[in-house]
């Protein structure tokens, strides 16, 4: 009776630590085309998608992008609208949500981890701000963590996913520094 316990509480244990990992990944990155060197000074971000009623989504996705390339400081702007940018050389990000799996804070509340993980998959696409010319594409996928009631919602999905379209946005910026 005692191994029983003790191996339900391993178990337990083990679950809870292994439930509460977010993560995120980028795939299918296409190479940096770039004609030349330049600048990214400015950066434009746009979300779009296809599903229906994710505006909300594709708004904090939006800030979420901007937000953490303005955090960097290698940038004289980034912002989702154009006329915060004024003139200059850089690119336009735009994130496409395909797929997203949504969990709420209320639904996390009352479900705690049976809620599941949020999931979203995006594709982005990187482009010269001037010209549209495309530069590079990438699939990048995040889910949030299952565990408490603070965490694992879709903001938490959408912030990781965020974070890998900077990280993706950066090797841009280093492969075509001037």
């Amino acid at each position: 009776m005692k191994r029983t316990i003790a191996w339900a509480a391993l178990l337990v244990l083990w679950s809870s630590l292994t439930g509460c990992v977010s993560s995120s990944t980028v795939r299918n990155a296409s190479p940096v085309i770039a004609a030349k060197p330049f600048a990214l000074d400015l950066i434009l971000v746009k979300t779009t998608s296809s599903e229906p009623n994710l505006d909300a989504e594709k708004q904090t996705l939006n800030d979420a992008i901007a937000s953490g390339l303005r955090d960097t400081h290698l940038f004289k702007a980034a912002s989702g609208n154009r006329d915060d940018l004024g003139s200059g050389s850089g690119i336009t990000v735009t994130a496409e949500i395909t797929a997203i799996k949504k969990i709420s804070k209320n639904h996390r509340l009352w479900a705690g981890a049976m809620a599941g993980r949020a999931r979203i998959w995006i594709h982005v696409t990187v482009s010269d701000l001037n010209s549209g010319q495309p530069m590079e594409t990438f699939d990048a996928y995040a889910e949030s963590s299952g565990g408490s009631a603070l965490a694992g919602t879709t903001d938490e999905a959408i912030a990781r996913v965020a974070e890998s379209v900077v990280g993706e946005v950066l090797k841009v910026n280093a492969q075509t520094a001037e």
